[in-house]
């Protein structure tokens, strides 16, 4: 089976910064792929690059077997990748219902076809959204006056209106307390199991990538310096020399 995303020699250079270096990777359909690494390792760039904000210096970009490369964000997004970002990207004057239903117009205006092909048989409804977030009690509240855990998660609920098969999860619990970094980390996996969503997920939380993700990309410096599963990446002396540092005990 082709793979739903391949990362392909993937490089970015800003004058004579290195933020990517020869980047290879696959996602297969049902994967919750994890990017980890020190910040200012490239991750976000990759991100960048993936979801159309910036272009690559060489390399390529497949999803489900097209060349994305350089495409447009709105086109990317047409083509059924979705994004969440590490701050919060809600409208926080609105309520809950009206943050949903602007996701959902938004989807609608850039990508008409391709949001309204994919929703005949996605979930994303607005109340079914709301249940699965633990807003269904919160549809009337202001965004802006939640607490900032479930900002987060009404933020993915955003970006599951436009009915993704990828969605790329930047830092998904940074700034999340234990118990809400737990309730994400079931969202995360509900989003594959009972959605059928893909992941590709950057995120600084060891316990919790380990949990989560089938396979793991460690970069370093811009450059790709392990790839495997979480039992292959915490046993890796190289990533543990350049990133999780020899005292790091996985919970």
């Amino acid at each position: 089976m082709p793979a739903m995303l391949e990362v392909d020699q993937l490089s970015k250079r800003f004058g004579g910064l290195i933020a990517g270096d020869n980047i290879c990777f696959s996602v297969q359909v049902g994967q919750i792929f994890g990017v980890i690494g020190p910040n200012g390792a490239g991750k976000t760039t990759l991100f960048n690059i993936i979801a159309g904000h910036l272009p690559p210096t060489a390399g390529r970009v497949l999803f489900e077997g097209r060349d994305i490369t350089g495409h447009s964000s709105d086109r990317i997004g047409r083509s059924g990748i979705g994004r969440t970002f590490q701050a919060v990207h809600v409208f926080k004057n609105a309520s809950v219902r009206e943050n949903l239903r602007r996701a959902e117009v938004i989807a609608l205006r850039h990508h008409p076809f391709a949001y309204l092909s994919r929703r005949k048989s996605a979930r994303a409804d607005q109340c079914e959204i709301a249940k699965a977030f633990g807003l269904a009690d919160q549809m009337d509240s202001i965004a802006g006056a939640l607490p900032y855990g479930l900002q987060k998660m009404l933020g993915v609920g955003m970006a599951l209106m436009s009915s993704p098969k990828l969605l790329l999860m930047d830092e998904p619990v940074a700034g999340l307390n234990p118990s809400e970094k737990l309730a994400a980390r079931d969202v995360i996996r509900r989003l594959r199991d009972d959605w059928g969503i893909t992941i590709l997920l950057v995120e600084h939380d060891m316990p919790l990538v380990m949990d989560l993700c089938d396979r793991i990309l460690v970069v370093n410096h811009g450059k790709p310096i392990a790839l495997g599963t979480p039992a292959e990446i915490r046993s890796n002396t190289e990533v543990i020399d350049a990133y999780l540092g020899e005292e790091y005990e996985f919970a």
